[in-house]
C-alpha cells in the first residue's frame, strides 16, 4: 500500500512516512561501518549520471568487499557516511540512482523483529 509519503508493506508491522527523509540528516546513510551493496548494473548507472566511466567511478568510490561491491565510507566525527551523503546539508547526492539497498530502507528483513534497531535508524517509522 502507498498513499502520498505513507508506505507499507505486508510482511512488515510498521508504515513509514517518507517526508520525514527531508529532515533527518540522513540517519539510514550514516552511522556505524556497513555496506552499500551495489550490483555492477547500478555501478554503471551511477556512473553514467555523474559523467565517468564505470572504472573510474569505481576507483573513486566502490570497495570490493569478499567478491561483491559496496559504496565507500567517509568518517567525519566518529560516524561512517556513505560518500555519496552530503556532509552539509545531509542529502543523498545520487537519489535518482542509488542503490536497490537504500531504496528498499527501512524495509529490511533485519528490522522486522529488532523495533528498538528500527526506531533509531529511522523517525520515519511508526509501529503498528
Amino acid at each position: 500500500m502507498t498513499r502520498k509519503n505513507l508506505h507499507y508493506h505486508n510482511d512488515f508491522p510498521y508504515f513509514f512516512k517518507s517526508d520525514a527523509c527531508t529532515t533527518c540528516g540522513g540517519k539510514c546513510c550514516r552511522g556505524r561501518q556497513g555496506y552499500i551493496w551495489l550490483s555492477m548494473e547500478e555501478l554503471k548507472g551511477m556512473a553514467d549520471a555523474r559523467g565517468m566511466s564505470p572504472d573510474t567511478f569505481a576507483q573513486q568510490h566502490v570497495r570490493q568487499v569478499n567478491g561483491q561491491l559496496s559504496l565507500k565510507e567517509r568518517i567525519m566525527n566518529n560516524e561512517h557516511l556513505c560518500c555519496f551523503l552530503d556532509p552539509i546539508d545531509h542529502h543523498c547526492t545520487i537519489y535518482n540512482y542509488r542503490p536497490e539497498q537504500c531504496k528498499t530502507f527501512p524495509f529490511w528483513e533485519e528490522f522486522k523483529e529488532d523495533n528498538d534497531s528500527l526506531l533509531l535508524a529511522c523517525p520515519g517509522v511508526s509501529l503498528l
